[in-house]
């Protein structure tokens, strides 16, 4: 009988703040979201692309993982940073994809826009709950 030991997944210290808001909104929504037993990791390092704020890396052999980068981590605030974290865990955890359409008013229809379409991120805490309504329902 082998002893394995069990596998560690990492979140950086700074992210876990926003995996536990994002495991709260998912639960609130009917689902369960446990980062160790989904094996998504976290780290913030930096991201060498251009114009990417944060990605999210599946691997089959490893456990799937969201890099945010530094640069963007260290100027944004509060609602920004879990903006981009949930975005990331919509691609990690949800598997979305980018949903680049806009409402009349040329505002993002959804958390899972991809920042190139033009549409106007209109993310605030007056609309945090229908963009996480909408995160939650088009999984």
């Amino acid at each position: 009988m082998s002893c394995e030991e069990p596998e560690t997944i990492f979140v950086s210290p700074e992210l876990e703040p926003y995996f536990e808001r994002f495991a709260i909104e998912a639960g609130s929504r009917g689902f369960v979201f446990d980062y160790e037993a989904d094996r998504i990791e976290g780290f913030i390092n930096d991201i060498a692309e251009r114009d990417v704020s944060g990605k999210c890396t599946f691997n089959s052999e490893e456990p799937d993982r969201i890099t945010v980068d530094l640069t963007f981590w260290r100027q944004a605030n509060d609602l920004e940073k879990e903006f981009l974290v949930f975005h990331e865990l919509g691609h990690c955890f949800l598997n979305r994809e980018h949903l680049d359409q806009s409402n009349n008013d040329g505002s993002c229809l959804s958390i899972m826009h991809s920042g190139l379409s033009g549409c106007r991120n209109t993310y605030q805490s007056n609309t945090r709950e229908t963009y996480l309504n909408e995160l939650f329902s088009n999984p």
